[in-house]
């Protein structure tokens, strides 16, 4: 029981070499459950390999005293956590921190208060910023899906420490399934994962959304993140690294994956310290992106053998390698290696690269035309194409990006639905390689005060196999000014990054529409949002194709 700087205890399991001495310590701070059949397994692991491994539970979960608010108090915990762990007899002072998804939001809290003996982080399909490219993917709008089931899984702890009777009991079975060390067992694991989302569907659905009835007591956080919907507010810039970047002098281990749902946070954070740090803090920064969602998984029909994992704990792998050089100072020619390791989907394989985006990339647009077609051809006179759109009826997404809970979409029936505009190439004539942040940049118009538009893209097989590439959304009011009805503007749509060979023969279709849901927080349509009402209205959509307003798909194209 370790205390923090107020007198709070939180549980902490420590693992290391037999045979007493000194080691580097590596820190894991999360919130759940200790026997979840991965954490002490991993940190067996690490242990072996010559290192004092600290697991932590948060403030609040799972034996640590406290008050659970979720990273509300991970600032100073992790400054305590990793300068406690410095001064123990079995540390010699070096502290690492490590950890995927929560636990590695944690890394990013502790580096922004800069505790002395915290040498390098290596965050793990983890945001830096939990209210851009985290629970709040873009700006103004919520992970719907994601921040509903993550939070339902939080009230089951929360009402047991209390007494009470979880509220929701197909999360609770979830919880006694982890307990058993579900985590470790991928069968168990996909089970929970399969349950859930029909339980979830009554909470996300709810309206308002902040007065969900089962967070009320267990999860009343909830409602303070969905007043809080700007990025810039107080509320979050004290846990954003993102905000505190220029005091963050760490090597840092950037591992995410390309179906993840926080791939932008980690991509950003890999981007920002690489081009706005110093030198030596640039030389420092490593990126792995491999083809996984959250839970590890390939999502493509044609998945590489030789994808690997992101729970890669191997002395060869990158995540000790990193910890070899840093924290043990082994490896001496390590930061002259490449320091960017991409995977390369359609292709399956493994690339090393200097810089990330890529050098050579060819920024190549694909314009939006008449008829559906994508063409790199620009438009001159063309009509635009219209659809309405009716949050009681929104265009589907999965609870969370990368259909981590075996809720997949199918991506065939969308583009027979009214409210989804479809744009498809010609089939490519040779092997064409996508690797880069994607952007749609769309000039548009809508009825509505605020509205938002979303896009897909999607690689059609030879045979008319789909799968999802990447996706984005934009609200046309998120800074708070409202749009004028009718008045055609051009937004930017980040759909994040994607890497992949398509095939000769293979199509790339884009998929506007103005929802994802419940990937997505929908937009009302009314200048509300569904958090605070329950009122929606139909908006009618313009999307603009023609020489003043060349709506376009902009690729990152990568010569061979």
């Amino acid at each position: 029981m370790v205390s923090m700087r107020d007198g709070v205890r939180l549980r902490t399991d420590i693992f290391y070499p037999e045979g007493g001495g000194t080691y580097p310590t590596l820190v894991h701070r999360y919130p759940y459950s200790p026997h979840d059949g991965t954490m002490s397994m991993f940190a067996r692991l690490i242990a072996g390999q010559g290192y004092a491994v600290v697991v932590q539970s948060t403030r609040g979960r799972y034996g640590s005293e406290g008050v659970f608010n979720p990273l509300q108090s991970d600032v100073e915990d992790g400054y305590d956590t990793v300068e406690w762990a410095a001064a123990e007899s079995w540390s010699n002072g070096r502290v690492g921190m490590y950890g995927t998804s929560f636990a590695g939001i944690t890394q990013w809290l502790a580096a922004i208060a800069g505790p002395p003996h915290l040498v390098c982080i290596a965050p793990t399909v983890a945001p830096w910023d939990v209210a851009h490219g985290g629970f709040y993917h873009s700006p103004g709008i919520l992970a719907v899906g994601l921040a509903t089931i993550w939070n339902a899984q939080m009230t089951v702890y929360e009402a047991e420490s209390r007494g009470a009777t979880p509220p929701i009991p197909v999360f609770a079975e979830g919880e006694r399934m982890m307990e058993a060390g579900g985590l470790g067992d991928s069968e168990m694991r996909a089970k929970l994962f399969a349950m859930q989302p029909e339980a979830a569907r009554a909470l996300i659905d709810h309206r308002p959304l902040r007065d969900i009835p089962e967070f009320r007591e267990f999860a009343a956080w909830f409602r303070e993140w969905c007043g809080h919907s700007d990025a810039r507010d107080s509320y979050w810039q004290r846990i954003s690294a993102s905000a505190h970047a220029a005091n963050i002098a760490l090597p840092v281990l950037h591992i995410a994956g390309w179906h993840d749902y926080f791939t932008k946070g980690n991509l950003d954070a890999f981007s920002t310290l690489t081009h706005f740090a110093d030198a030596g803090v640039q030389r420092q920064q490593r990126l792995v992106v491999g083809p996984w969602n959250h839970s590890t998984m390939q999502l493509r029909p044609d998945p590489g053998a030789n994808a690997g994992t992101f729970f890669d704990f191997s002395p060869e792998g990158p995540t000790m390698r990193f910890f070899s050089h840093y924290l043990k100072g082994e490896l001496p020619d390590y930061e002259q290696e490449p320091p960017v390791h991409l995977y390369v989907m359609g292709e399956n394989t493994w690339r090393e690269e200097k810089e990330w985006p890529l050098a050579r990339t060819v920024w190549t647009p694909y314009y939006l035309r008449a008829e559906g077609r994508l063409t790199p051809d620009a438009p001159r006179v063309e009509d635009p194409d219209y659809f309405t759109y009716d949050p009681a009826h929104p265009a589907p997404g999965p609870i969370a990006q990368g259909a981590v809970y075996g809720d997949a979409v199918d991506l065939d029936a969308l583009p027979e639905r009214e409210d989804v505009l479809v744009y498809e190439t010609e089939p490519f004539d040779r092997p064409v390689e996508i690797t880069g942040p994607v952007t749609v940049e769309l000039w548009a118009a809508s009825d509505a005060p605020s509205t938002d538009f979303t896009a897909s893209l999607v690689e059609v097989f030879e045979d008319g196999t789909t799968v999802l590439l990447c996706q984005g959304i934009v609200r046309t009011s998120h800074d708070g000014i409202p749009s004028v009805p009718g008045a055609a503007y051009r937004y930017e749509i980040d759909l994040v990054a994607t890497s992949v060979l398509l095939g000769a023969g293979h199509r790339l279709r884009l998929d506007l529409s103005s929802s994802i849901y419940p990937t997505f927080e929908l937009n009302p349509n009314t200048g509300k949002r569904i958090t605070e009402s329950a009122e929606t209205a139909v908006a009618a959509q313009t999307v603009f194709h023609d020489s003043v307003h060349p709506s376009r798909l902009i690729l990152p194209i990568i010569p061979r």
